[in-house]
């Protein structure tokens, strides 16, 4: 039985601006499109929003589709403040160390 992830849940809003992200990345060289224009102004890294993504769509496939489109058909918003954002990076973050365990020590085995 494969082994399912816990997920960080979603406002619609979170969802519909992270699946814009993600097709947008597929299309990095076409330039910035909404999506990552509004990352850029917030001056959030790339890998925060990745953190959320991994977070809340723990499954390579899903994520995959999201890149390979179509993109959400509403306009992504830019959907936290700045309060909102880092406490859903941390909860992001949370979640990832709960799912992937403890990091091995320096010298131990992994």
């Amino acid at each position: 039985m494969p082994k399912t992830h816990p997920r960080m849940r979603l406002s619609r809003e979170e969802e519909v601006f992270l699946r814009h992200w993600m097709y947008e990345e597929v299309r990095y060289q076409a330039g910035p499109g909404p999506a990552k224009r509004l990352q850029r102004d917030h001056h959030v890294p790339p890998a925060d929003v990745a953190a959320l993504i991994a977070a809340a769509i723990p499954e390579p496939a899903e994520q995959a589709a999201a890149g390979d489109g179509p993109p959400p058909t509403e306009p992504p918003v830019w959907p936290w403040s700045e309060e909102e954002w880092h406490a859903r990076l941390t909860e992001a973050r949370q979640i990832l160390r709960e799912r992937d365990g403890p990091a091995p020590r320096f010298g131990q085995p992994a």
